[in-house]
């Protein structure tokens, strides 16, 4: 028995993960544009504009070679750059 339900299921999961990864390349650099215009330049922005592409890797690769973990590991990359961009600007800009 596996952790997924089927073969079906899996494929399901890694489109899912390839599309959301994939996805956040342009919502993030689009966040980075538009806060730079509003805010001003901060380091924690450079977050923004290397861990999409780095996520979006792990979630084709995961794809393309039936690994599961990896395209979790690039599913939870992308979903956690947006706020990791906010922390890290929020302490840099004091």
């Amino acid at each position: 028995m596996s952790v997924f339900g089927g073969v079906d299921d899996l494929e399901l999961f890694l489109s899912r993960c390839r599309v959301m990864t994939v996805g956040s390349v342009p919502v993030c650099l689009a966040a980075t544009v538009f806060f730079i215009t509003e805010e001003g330049w901060h380091f924690g922005m450079l977050l923004s504009c290397v861990l999409p592409p780095i996520a979006a890797f792990l979630g084709v690769r995961g794809k393309r070679e039936i690994r599961p973990g990896m395209a979790a590991a690039g599913l939870a990359l992308a979903l956690a750059t947006l706020p990791l961009t906010f922390v890290v600007a929020s302490l840099g800009g004091s």
